[in-house]
């Protein structure tokens, strides 16, 4: 379904196209570790700012995966930007559905941009969207 919807380098794509989507269970133990690495308060209960990229590289799709149904080639891939847009507070113990889709994909240059939004949805409420854009980079040196 995707593949036939997705276009290929040179066009230009503008739909929002879901590509993937997963559940995943907030273990407090996780939480935790998180916290520890990226110095947050243990007083707050609610998941730290950036805790749904754990969710996504546990929960999520592969990079592979990802970068096979954009058309990329996983050697030329390039993080662009990261954003993330809090509605609801989420903490350890609940349950998360996540939906990714594709917002679109352009070229220019020798530059393929893939816009990608995550919908987190608690107890069928949004509670977190998060935006980024991924980047394959083509050229005179490619790999």
């Amino acid at each position: 379904m995707y593949d036939k919807i997705i276009k290929r380098k040179g066009e230009t794509m503008k739909e929002k196209v879901e590509l993937y989507r997963y559940v995943y269970k907030i273990e407090e133990k996780e939480v935790n570790t998180f916290k520890q690495a990226v110095f947050a308060s243990d007083s707050i209960r609610e998941i730290p700012p950036t805790f749904a990229t754990v969710m996504d590289f546990q929960g999520g799709m592969s990079f592979y995966k990802l970068t096979e149904l954009l058309h990329y080639d996983p050697a030329c891939v390039l993080h662009g930007s990261q954003s993330y847009e809090y509605i609801k507070p989420v903490y350890p113990g609940d349950q998360i559905e996540a939906i990714i889709y594709i917002t679109g994909k352009t070229t220019k240059k020798n530059m393929t941009f893939a816009k990608l939004e995550t919908t987190y949805i608690k107890e069928n409420e949004t509670t977190i969207i998060s935006r980024s854009v991924l980047i394959e980079q083509k050229g005179d040196r490619h790999v």
